[in-house]
């Protein structure tokens, strides 16, 4: 957070914390009142439907929620939802204070329509205070501090609704609590800096029902909003069950008291918090799609691993004490602890990149429009839990079903985005692998016509300039490799585009090159290496033509040379008498320190073998 302007970024950071965390104080302790003080099969029903309630008022309203959001500045609304959620408040203390179920499920419904009126502002006003790299580490400090709040509101929730509060000091402690917070934050919702409205003239529809509709609409304008809201909205189908039904795990699977229930929820809630700062970190502040999938994928096997734990048999719910003698309990742990950090890991980039596609005019919409759309996926899940429930299934099983789905989900979302999962899991071997210091990445634009030309030194140079690239490039490759019948769905998925020399089919040249300026005039990046083939000896050789020609026949395209330093020698290269992977290399010792330099942008006429060429050599230096 060192980066982010504290003026801007801490008021707006504790005020939707606090929020966060009020939220979480009461609907935990919510949860744990019911399912420790009703039958089991009352409790089971409510724990779901008290669920359901706080995230109906997201399907509602937020069509409306994201036009007031783009119509009026937004740390005004800020101060008078905040002041909203002290009524609220109130008024579920004294439910607490009255023990009346109705009450406290009513008061639930009002904090998810206070929420609703609160989230499209919550992600919209970033992009107005941060941008760059600033917004993905915003967003990161926003979902770590959102879980860590979550965590802590959580754990004071269920713990003063323990049975030992409770017999002492009735529940004065929970009613005070919740009203302590709402103040708290509107306190800090006053500190909040000014964030004009994106939209003055937006008109505010009273057709609550019209407008929803409306606002659903908007998921579909472009492929990248569309994968970011279903995505989110995924994410939380799968995750109401890994938190609204956590105490019904302990009770049934682990046979733990209140305090064990708390302790499941703090732990999925650190893990959030953790994946949320290392997708930030994996990725140096840029936004890699790919870690979506990856992340989904080990999210399922960790998932699956955690409903799998043994059943604890006893006649009384164990305490802290018993449970930590019992491996069952100290997997459970870890398994929940991966199954929080890879949520967090995959949610982070989602959001940031649902930002980056809308129109800073109608974000607020879009927002509403992505919390439209969780609501009812997580509607979808209580209905769908509570129909599980009646068909007498145990909860772990419930799990089990619900990690399924939800590697379905990603293996679809990685079919569908192949490039993006390339890009990061290469990126991460690669890194894994070797010590990679890049250089000059900052000097690769974003958008638009690109070509890398690199030297070619190993097998694997193409897996390396997937460290230094900011989005996934297409691939030339000789008609050779990518006619390898065990890699070819590989080579077609990732779009590499296949080469024969001129000598040996002029048809196949002249192909490839039109396919490759195709591919630059839709605005992708091209990685090509120039020499043709790999080299036997360490040094560059010359340059072929066919970069230059692309110069002429892409006009705006932009070509960045990139030396690779570090690896002549290595298993990969030509290095024993022109063999590649073949004995033992020069160089045995794991993580081996690799160069990968990025030059400046050169363009037009500059685009010659020649200049190319010695450009890659002067980023090289000494160093094979």
């Amino acid at each position: 957070m060192t980066s982010l302007n504290n003026r801007k970024f801490i008021p707006f950071f504790f005020t939707m914390g606090l929020g966060a965390f009020n939220d979480n104080l009461f609907k935990s302790a919510i949860a744990i009142f019911i399912t420790y003080n009703l039958p089991k099969e009352s409790a089971n029903f409510l724990v779901q439907l008290s669920a359901g309630l706080f995230i109906l008022p997201f399907f509602l309203i937020s069509g409306i929620s994201g036009q007031i959001c783009d119509k009026y500045e937004k740390s005004r609304l800020m101060k008078l939802i905040k002041a909203l959620e002290i009524i609220i408040m109130a008024f579920g203390a004294l439910a607490f204070l009255t023990k009346n179920i109705n009450m406290l499920l009513f008061t639930l419904f009002l904090m998810g329509a206070q929420s609703t009126l609160f989230g499209p502002i919550k992600y919209s006003i970033l992009p107005q205070h941060l941008n760059g790299k600033l917004l993905l580490r915003g967003n990161a400090y926003t979902s770590m501090g959102t879980f860590i709040f979550i965590l802590l509101g959580t754990i004071l929730g269920g713990f003063l609704v323990s049975k030992n509060i409770v017999l002492e000091l009735n529940y004065i402690p929970i009613a005070s609590a919740v009203i302590f917070f709402a103040v708290m934050g509107f306190l800090f919702s006053n500190f909040i800096p000014t964030a004009l409205p994106a939209n003055p003239e937006q008109v505010i529809g009273v057709n609550f029902i019209k407008e929803t509709l409306q606002t659903v609409k908007l998921a579909n304008l472009n492929k990248k909003t569309k994968e970011s809201i279903y995505g989110i909205s995924w994410f939380w189908f799968f995750g109401f069950f890994f938190m609204a039904s956590l105490p019904i795990f302990c009770r049934d699977i682990i046979n733990g008291n209140e305090i064990i229930a708390t302790i499941y929820l703090a732990i999925i809630s650190i893990g959030m918090g953790l994946g949320s700062i290392l997708g930030e970190k994996l990725t140096k502040g840029n936004l890699r799609p790919g870690i979506v999938g990856l992340s989904g994928l080990l999210l399922t096997i960790f998932a699956l691993l955690f409903s799998s734990i043994n059943q604890i048999p006893a006649t009384a719910p164990l305490t802290f004490y018993d449970l930590i003698q019992s491996f069952s309990y100290l997997s459970s742990n870890i398994y929940l602890l991966f199954v929080g950090l890879f949520g967090g890991l995959l949610i982070v980039p989602l959001y940031t990149q649902l930002q980056l596609s809308t129109p800073d005019a109608d974000r607020s919409k879009f927002i509403a429009c992505n919390n439209i759309l969780n609501a009812f996926f997580m509607v979808l899940a209580a209905v769908f839990s509570m129909l599980l429930f009646k068909f007498k299934m145990q909860i772990n099983h419930i799990f089990i079903v619900v990690a399924c789905l939800n590697g379905l989900y990603f293996a679809a979302y990685i079919y569908r985005n192949p490039r993006d999962f390339y890009l990061t899991f290469f990126d991460l071997i690669i890194r894994l692998l070797y010590r990679v210091e890049v250089r000059g990445v900052e000097n690769i634009q974003d958008n638009g016509p690109v070509i890398i030309a690199a030297n070619h030194v190993s097998f694997i140079d193409p897996l390396l300039l997937t460290v230094a690239v900011n989005r996934p490039p297409i691939f030339i490759m000789d008609q050779s490799y990518f006619d390898l019948k065990l890699l070819q769905w590989f080579y077609t998925s990732s779009q590499s585009i296949p080469i024969t020399p001129k000598k040996i089919s002029p048809d196949g040249l002249k192909r490839a090159m039109l396919e490759i300026e195709r591919q630059l005039k839709n605005g992708e990046m091209v990685a090509i290496f120039p020499e043709g083939f790999i080299t036997r000896n360490g040094e560059i050789i010359e340059f072929k033509d066919g970069i230059s020609r692309l110069g002429k026949a892409v006009p705006e395209l932009n070509l960045y040379p990139v030396a690779i330093s570090g690896m002549w020698g290595s298993w990969f290269s030509r290095f024993k008498n022109g063999r590649a992977m073949n004995g033992l290399p020069k160089r045995r010792n794991f993580r081996t320190k690799i160069t990968v330099s990025v030059g400046k942008a050169i363009s037009g006429p500059d685009i010659t073998p020649s200049n190319v060429r010695d450009i890659v050599e002067n980023l090289r230096g000494p160093n094979l």
